[in-house]
């Protein structure tokens, strides 16, 4: 598979995301949920490499019809090579959860302690280089702190539960009560 490929969700993708009915794990929800068009397979390989077999999730995602090629890519080569089923791969997008929400820090700036945590939450489930964990560092005030984490806790809804996405949200007002 051409490492410069980007893919898109299609119109189907956007719906289970939305009212999940395939039953995805969640990791496969997280990968769909950044498939925008804009990160190649290359940058997707870098900055999630808890997918095992990201070729094989895509080349399901695709027969499935959750995304597409992003129309500003090329078109993908035939191999002939059959890709294996991305479903046996490990998922740890919970034990990630549940261990960057038991980290905590102390510097005695509330705020910036909450501030830090939120930003490490992402960090461990998203990886440094998504834009939440950036928007959530940069965060001058706690109402754009607040805003950012209602953003993430949508997301988090999305490829992981809504109780972990409360708990999220939980822990960061937590520690800005500290």
């Amino acid at each position: 598979m051409n490492p410069a490929l980007c893919y898109i969700r299609t119109a189907l993708g956007r719906d289970e995301l939305q009212q999940p009915k395939l039953g995805l794990k969640p990791r496969c929800r997280q990968l769909l949920f950044v498939l925008d068009g804009t990160l190649s397979i290359a940058q997707l390989g870098q900055s999630m490499p808890g997918i095992s077999d990201l070729e094989g999730t895509l080349q399901d995602m695709l027969k499935l019809g959750l995304i597409c090629l992003s129309s500003d890519t090329p078109a993908p080569a035939k191999t002939g090579v059959k890709e294996s089923a991305a479903t046996s791969s490990h998922d740890d997008l919970a034990e990630k959860l549940d261990h960057a929400m038991h980290h905590s820090t102390d510097s005695g700036n509330r705020f910036e302690d909450a501030k830090r945590h939120a930003a490490d939450m992402m960090t461990a489930l998203f990886g440094a280089k998504s834009s939440h964990v950036d928007k959530l560092a940069q965060a001058s005030t706690q109402g754009e702190l607040l805003a950012e984490v209602a953003k993430c806790k949508k997301i988090l809804g999305a490829v992981a539960s809504a109780s972990k996405a409360q708990h999220f949200e939980q822990s960061v007002l937590a520690a800005l009560q500290k």
